[in-house]
């Protein structure tokens, strides 16, 4: 995992949820394979945010550590090293952190993830400016040239394309990029109505600031993560009003787990009181992967690694961050995103209509 490094903010929250999952289900007594009963315990490396350096601790873990059950990392660039590691040495990876599509389409049998796939990430906040009174009609794409943000671009501008919108500026910053200023000056000169920007936390807090220092007028602003991530809010204040992002989960949720009993309020709850803050999609994504595990095991009744991967492949679970099911390529298809916004310093989800705790406030007013 990503302890250190300049995705350890994000990495960090994934280790909440391993480590939540792995405190209620030893509480509950194990996990029942075959005729034992097995309590569950972690084995953590820190990969420092290096793609490089994780496929290395994969590879010990499974040749040194004899360990052949295996949780992805954080972030689809080191996701996709890692994997081919796993894959390599046949023993089954649950990836709860890597979204995008290419991850998946390498033909791999060992590779599942719990996470909605990448292109639904951009999906709805697209529908939602097509959709929009008076409509957005001009979009701007910023993103980090990495495997995730450049992927959710991607996927951005073919879905503003499909629904009629025009993409009017289209930039990739380089990673360690530290001031926007001047490509926000060149995407204002093209006046977009609908702003999507893609990178990890740190990047997405000051974009977020110097769009509104440099008063680039938009009805929207999207971000591919960051909003809900803890600090993100308290790092922006009210420059952070109106900003949405797209998610996997919210309290609000219509599910309850099967396992444990929780909905996903209750989930919410507790997470919040082992974590000490309130907790975004980022701990129940991981929590959700070790029950894949831990049906797979029951279903299996043997820790054999070929047997729990076939296993895992026949999941059909619902969790309290939501339905799990795989298709050939590992994706979870059974399940969709929500959009939230910032809202008098909190999220709300505001699309779809269904699930929304509050109106979209559209067209942002000026931040």
């Amino acid at each position: 995992l990503s302890l250190t490094g300049g995705i350890s903010t994000e990495g960090r929250l994934v280790k909440e949820g391993y480590d939540m999952y792995v405190k209620y289900i030893n509480e509950k007594g194990g996990i029942k394979v075959g005729d034992k009963t097995y309590k569950v315990a972690i084995k953590y490396y820190d990969d420092q945010s290096n793609a490089a350096t994780s496929a290395k601790l994969y590879e010990k873990l499974v040749t040194e550590d004899g360990i052949k059950l295996l949780l992805g990392p954080y972030s689809s660039g080191v996701t996709m090293a890692t994997s081919a590691v796993t894959e390599k040495y046949q023993v089954p990876m649950v990836a709860a952190h890597a979204a995008t599509p290419a991850i998946y389409e390498r033909g791999f049998k060992y590779l599942f993830a719990t996470l909605t796939a990448l292109d639904q990430y951009t999906e709805n906040m697209i529908k939602m400016a097509a959709d929009a009174k008076p409509r957005a009609q001009r979009v701007a794409l910023l993103g980090e040239n990495a495997l995730f943000p450049q992927a959710g671009m991607a996927a951005a501008e073919r879905q503003a394309k499909a629904a009629g919108l025009e993409v009017v500026y289209k930039e990739a910053y380089p990673t360690g990029t530290k001031d926007f200023s001047a490509m926000l000056s060149a995407m204002k000169t093209r006046n977009p109505d609908l702003l999507l920007s893609a990178g990890y936390t740190g990047d997405m807090i000051v974009v977020a600031r110097q769009t509104a220092e440099q008063g680039v007028n938009l009805k929207m602003i999207g971000f591919l993560l960051g909003p809900t991530l803890p600090g993100f809010v308290d790092a922006l204040g009210s420059k952070a009003e109106y900003l949405l992002e797209p998610i996997q989960w919210s309290s609000n949720m219509p599910w309850k787990d099967e396992i444990f009993g929780w909905t996903a309020t209750e989930f919410a709850a507790l997470c919040q009181k082992e974590t000490g803050h309130v907790c975004d999609y980022h701990p129940p994504q991981s929590f959700a992967a070790l029950e894949v595990y831990q049906r797979a095991l029951e279903k299996a009744g043997t820790l054999d690694p070929q047997k729990v991967r076939d296993a895992i492949a026949q999941t059909n679970i619902m969790t309290a961050y939501g339905p799990i099911r795989f298709n050939e390529k590992g994706q979870n298809i059974a399940k969709g995103m929500a959009v939230v916004q910032i809202q008098n310093g909190k999220p709300v989800v505001v699309y779809p209509a269904a699930g929304a705790q509050a109106k979209f406030v559209y067209p942002i007013p000026n931040r």
